[in-house]
């Protein structure tokens, strides 16, 4: 069971009870530049540091077996702990790294952003891009805990925040609807100002978990955090959107659909339409999906896709659709 723990001081009492041989850091050269008073935190640890590529890059058949090499390089055996700090793309890299190295070594994933603290680090998944498609290679691999450090976010841009409220926004509108009625007394520079920021951390990490924990291999149930992100992938792919906003982006074109097949209460696209509005967040609805992209989706089956729908905000569930019916809209 993955350890959800909210001060990097933290890291000490998880060493400390695992008694690793070695410990490893994999970062970015730029994070640890702006990161320093972290790596300053695990120092005690006397971990070796290991650089990969910032972003997306990272994720690639030749930057993993570099890792690979690195790992063998500083010597890890089966009891080494890893510690992905970074990002998505470095706890999703990492992660799948961990889990293949030696068959599996334990690692322990520090987030450092907003999109990467509520969502990516929670759930196990890990891996890298494959033929020009995202996460199409990759195990479920959960780590030891994951550490949420809210002093991270304070060097992030209004951007990068924005980023992360896409999954937020989603959390709210698939279970607990409460994330939104906090998000409306805010706007995106007076939430990272106000207590109530670390709170919608909390209830969105509790969301993902609560499915997650019912679903880990993502057969069923897991998929409803899928919601925004049939359409959103694909978006993310062609026009190079952040994860955030392509989420955005599905979410309003996927309840127009919805909401066509008598699916959804008209009233939840007036009710995100609202919000974003509100938090001044600027979304282009104009960004079309490519039907290539479409059908690599991971919930595509033969003819069909498992496609998950917002009912009312709070109510979600997954649809069984022929894939005609879904093109026939996009």
């Amino acid at each position: 069971m993955t350890k959800i723990l909210y001060s990097l001081k933290s890291i000490h009492k998880i060493i400390k009870e695992n008694q690793p041989s070695k410990v490893c850091v994999v970062t970015s050269k730029q994070l640890s530049k702006k990161l320093a008073w972290a790596l300053k935190e695990v120092e005690a640890l006397k971990p070796d540091l290991i650089f990969v590529p910032d972003g997306e890059t990272a994720k690639e058949w030749q930057e993993l077996e570099k890792l690979l090499k690195k790992f063998s390089l500083v010597n890890l055996d089966r009891n080494s702990i890893v510690i992905a700090l970074g990002g998505g793309t470095i706890g999703d890299f990492t992660g799948f790294a961990s889990s293949i190295y030696l068959r599996g070594i334990k690692y322990i994933n520090i987030p450092t952003t907003l999109l990467s603290q509520v969502d990516s680090s929670h759930g196990g998944k890990t891996g890298i891009n494959f033929l020009g498609y995202k996460n199409q290679v990759g195990t479920f691999n959960l780590p030891l805990a994951v550490i949420i450090e809210k002093r991270f976010l304070e060097s992030l841009s209004e951007e990068n925040i924005i980023d992360g409220l896409g999954e937020v926004i989603k959390t709210g509108f698939i279970k607990d609807p409460s994330i939104l009625s906090i998000l409306r007394r805010h706007t995106v520079s007076s939430l990272v100002r106000s207590p109530d920021f670390l709170k919608i951390i909390k209830k969105s990490v509790a969301v993902k978990n609560y499915f997650t924990g019912k679903d880990l291999k993502d057969n069923g149930l897991r998929q409803i955090l899928n919601v925004g992100h049939t359409i959103g992938h694909a978006v993310e792919l062609k026009y190079k959107v952040s994860h955030g906003r392509a989420v955005l982006i599905g979410m309003l074109q996927e309840i127009e659909f919805t909401e066509s097949l008598k699916l959804t209460d008209p009233s939840v696209l007036k009710s995100l339409k609202n919000l974003l509005k509100h938090l001044d967040i600027d979304i282009n609805n104009k960004m079309n999906a490519e039907w290539g992209i479409i059908i690599h989706d991971k919930k595509v089956t033969g003819s069909h896709i498992n496609f998950p729908a917002i009912i009312m905000p709070g109510n979600a569930k997954i649809i069984r659709l022929d894939l005609k019916l879904l093109k026939g809209f996009f």
